[in-house]
């Protein structure tokens, strides 16, 4: 059994602002899912406000979400379309001639505003009404709903692909499958998966968790967990995606936790 390991520095946008106790306590024996949730109601706001768009502007990251959607157009038999400034976001949505994928735990939309520039129909959802509440003000022409990403309201094989970007983050080896079969059920065959995770961090080594009790100055209720590469490899095979490239990468900007973390992209089987 893995110990407790030591706290990490702070994540980002964390304060040293002190809440109260009655806010401490409000997760008491409330399920897993509900805690997530919870504690994302409590932060949306200010992780909207500091954290999304930041997120958008990292230039690796960005590189994996070009490879993603260049691949799905390519299944999709769409031109791609190039990063042009000046597109506008929310160009392709509700466009049935556009590739339509899924956000899966899509937070603020940030991830799914920028795959509508290059070309993708996008539908986020995620099991914050805070988060999606938020989404809608940044992104009001996107596709936004309110759900969980074990049981998405979506037919099977609908979509060309999906993302989830940090969204499996707080979720255990069980949970990560669970979400991972789910969107097996909504991609089609060949269609393409791409997810991020944290692999490790100063004192918290691959499969170590970490317990976040404050974030923004909010007490929050949050396992986050860290997942070896080759681990999440065989997650995502054994939830029916063939993995086709793994790229990990160090912390690039102050604002981010010092976590080595991977964007994994997979093909359905």
């Amino acid at each position: 059994m893995v110990t407790e390991p030591p706290p990490l520095p702070p994540m980002d946008g964390e304060t040293i602002d002190e809440s109260s106790e009655d806010e401490a306590t409000q997760f008491a024996s409330v399920d897993p899912l509900d805690k997530i949730r919870s504690s994302y109601d409590i932060v949306a706001e200010r992780y909207a406000l500091e954290l999304a768009d930041d997120m958008a502007r990292r230039p690796i990251d960005r590189g994996m979400l070009l490879s993603f959607s260049e691949l799905v157009h390519e299944l999709a038999g769409t031109p791609v379309t190039p990063v042009t400034p000046g597109v506008a976001a929310g160009s392709v949505v509700g466009r049935v001639d556009a590739p339509l994928v899924g956000d899966v735990g899509c937070g603020p939309a940030h991830i799914a505003k920028h795959l509508t520039t290059l070309g993708l129909r996008v539908v986020g959802y995620d099991i914050s009404v805070a988060m999606i509440k938020q989404a809608r003000v940044k992104f009001p022409e996107g596709e936004l709903f309110v759900a969980s990403m074990y049981q998405l309201p979506v037919p099977t094989a609908a979509w060309t692909g999906a993302v989830s970007i940090w969204a499996t983050l707080h979720c255990n080896v069980d949970e990560r499958l669970r979400s991972f079969k789910e969107i097996h059920r909504v991609v089609k065959q060949g269609g393409y998966f791409l997810h991020s995770f944290y692999v490790s961090a100063p004192d918290q080594p691959e499969g170590s968790t970490y317990h976040l009790t404050k974030w923004f100055g909010h007490a929050v209720d949050l396992m986050t967990y860290f997942v070896g590469i080759e681990d999440a490899a065989a997650e995502m095979d054994r939830s029916g995606f063939d993995v086709m490239a793994a790229l990990v990468r160090e912390p690039i900007s102050a604002n981010e936790l010092p976590a080595r973390r991977c964007y994994m992209l997979g093909k359905r089987r």
